[in-house]
Formats: C-alpha cells, sequence, structure tokens
C-alpha cells in the first residue's frame, strides 16, 4: 500500500517526513554497539608478513592447479564415452 503524499504540491517536502512513523522512529538514533550485542571496534589487526602472504598464495596457486587437473581428468572422461574408446567405453 502506498502512503498518501501529505504535502499536495505546496512547498518543498522533506522526504524524511514522507516517511511512515514506524521508519523514522527505528533509524531516528544510531545503534549503539551494547543493543547489537557486538563487541566494539579494536585496533585493527597487524599487517601480513612477507611470509604469510607467500603460503597464503601459493595455497592459492595449488588449488588452481588442483581444480585444472580435476577438470581435464573429467573432461578426458567425458571424451571416452563420446568417442567410445578407452577404458570406461560403454560397448
Amino acid at each position: 500500500m502506498v502512503m498518501r503524499n501529505r504535502h499536495d504540491g505546496g512547498g518543498t517536502p522533506s522526504w524524511w517526513e514522507d516517511l511512515p512513523p514506524r521508519v523514522r522512529g527505528r533509524f531516528s538514533r544510531p545503534p549503539t554497539h551494547e543493543e547489537n550485542n557486538q563487541p566494539a571496534p579494536s585496533d585493527p589487526p597487524p599487517p601480513l608478513s612477507r611470509r604469510e602472504i607467500a603460503g597464503d598464495l601459493s595455497r592459492l596457486v595449488l588449488l588452481f592447479g588442483v581444480v585444472a587437473m580435476a577438470n581435464l581428468l573429467f573432461l578426458l572422461v567425458a571424451l571416452s564415452f563420446v568417442v567410445g574408446c578407452g577404458p570406461f567405453a560403454v560397448r
């Protein structure tokens, strides 16, 4: 249901006044961390060292390699079914 515009063209209405009262009440004050049961923001974590970055990147490269090999294996098995030769061919 659409709310009727209370300012039938008279003056420049504020968009805040056109909101429903419950929405205005919800956003009238900023939430605090106690209300959200979240811890207060603390200091940012320390930056990663070169060793940690190299370890993370090497794991990423290894993951991409495993996925690429799995794709190749799947395609070779699918090709053996299509062509009709190989160890997995149905005769």
